[in-house]
């Protein structure tokens, strides 16, 4: 028998999550909806239904702080239940919690070969389910998802923009709960790609969303495997992509910060430091908010620094200009990284400890 296509909708309205499934219920008449929510006393609430009403409930205590591990622990057994019962679905959907990034299930979902996690299942589309009214100010506002009840876990700093656009930047299809005007399906193509498919959620075609076949290494949101820019910037919109092979002076950078993390702005890359030159450096922010951290090593590959920056307003030539003093000039690449070695650059709080390697492997 085929696998089972496994639907994901993501969004940071529950009412709009919500009026995805129940749309895509009654366009798929045999299949089931599992969706979890986190309960404002921090308990992981779930519950499996159909078209017809509710087969089951569930709450239980979030044992640890990690959401992404909660989920898992919870949600494939619920679905291997449904495979491997006498009448299993014919599509599976799986409603997030809101505000939760997509990637993790999708890797679970649909694992990497021989990894056999949920045999007879395969990943289908992932679905962001969005508002047009609302959504500069979701995306370039500075409010953190706590201050609106939307925070997974107690230490969850995460702007809504940080959320939203991650959502975004990974789907296969955007519903609208309203008519879109030019303005938000141009932000949308800055943020994701012309192409990606978009329709109001009364539209919704079913069948295109069950054919997709989604992989889990699909760079969709990696920010160490940026696409091409293929938007044009508008009198309002604009996005940079900037790159480099050299690093961000550690110094510069910090002076930099407030140039090229605040303000309206969704920005995600990747970069590196000289003292760390095996170190890839993650960069993440939107809504004035600014997330650093590693992503393991170049492994062989070309260090690069390179940022892709979508905004609103008249930042674009100080984010340009702040990018490029940021970075080691031609003259200090040229007096070689050998130096760095064993400085403190600063960025241990977010990058770790400096990787012990020998001299040589610091040449530029």
């Amino acid at each position: 028998m085929p696998d089972v296509p496994v639907l994901t909708v993501t969004s940071i309205d529950p009412v709009l999550r919500d009026s995805a499934i129940a749309t895509l219920l009654l366009d798929l008449p045999e299949a089931v909806a599992v969706h979890h929510d986190i309960t404002p006393d921090g308990y992981l609430h779930r519950v499996v239904h159909d078209w017809s009403g509710v087969r089951d409930r569930h709450t239980q205590p979030m044992d640890h702080g990690c959401l992404s591990c909660a989920l898992r622990e919870d949600l494939l057994p619920v679905l291997r239940g449904l495979l491997g019962s006498p009448q299993p679905p014919t599509q599976i959907i799986v409603g997030l919690p809101v505000s939760t990034e997509p990637h993790p299930l999708i890797h679970a979902v649909q694992p990497w070969p021989g990894a056999g996690l949920l045999p007879g299942a395969r990943a289908a589309a992932v679905i962001a389910a969005v508002s047009p009214v609302g959504l500069f100010d979701d995306l370039f506002g500075d409010d953190l998802l706590a201050e609106r009840g939307l925070e997974l876990h107690t230490d969850d700093r995460r702007s809504v923009g940080e959320a939203l656009a991650a959502q975004l930047e990974y789907a296969d299809v955007v519903l609208f709960d309203a008519p879109a005007g030019r303005r938000e399906r141009d932000l949308i193509d800055h943020l994701t790609s012309p192409d990606l498919p978009r329709s109001a959620i009364t539209e919704i075609d079913t069948r295109s969303l069950v054919s997709v076949h989604r992989s889990p290494d699909d760079p969709r949101g990696d920010p160490t495997h940026l696409p091409a820019l293929r938007s044009t910037d508008t009198q309002e919109i604009w996005s940079l992509d900037l790159h480099s092979h050299k690093p961000f002076h550690p110094d510069r950078l910090h002076a930099e910060l407030p140039g090229l993390g605040d303000g309206p702005m969704r920005a995600r890359g990747t970069f590196w430091l000289p003292g760390r030159p095996s170190v890839v450096g993650i960069w993440d922010g939107a809504g004035g908010q600014l997330s650093i951290g590693t992503a393991g090593t170049w492994s062989g590959e070309v260090r690069t620094t390179r940022l892709r920056v979508t905004g609103i307003g008249p930042q674009r030539d100080s984010v340009f200009r702040a990018f490029h003093r940021a970075l080691l000039t031609d003259q200090e690449m040229e007096r070689g990284l050998g130096r760095w070695l064993g400085t403190d650059d600063g960025f241990g709080p977010w990058l770790g400890d400096h990787d012990e390697m020998d001299i040589d492997d610091l040449s530029a």
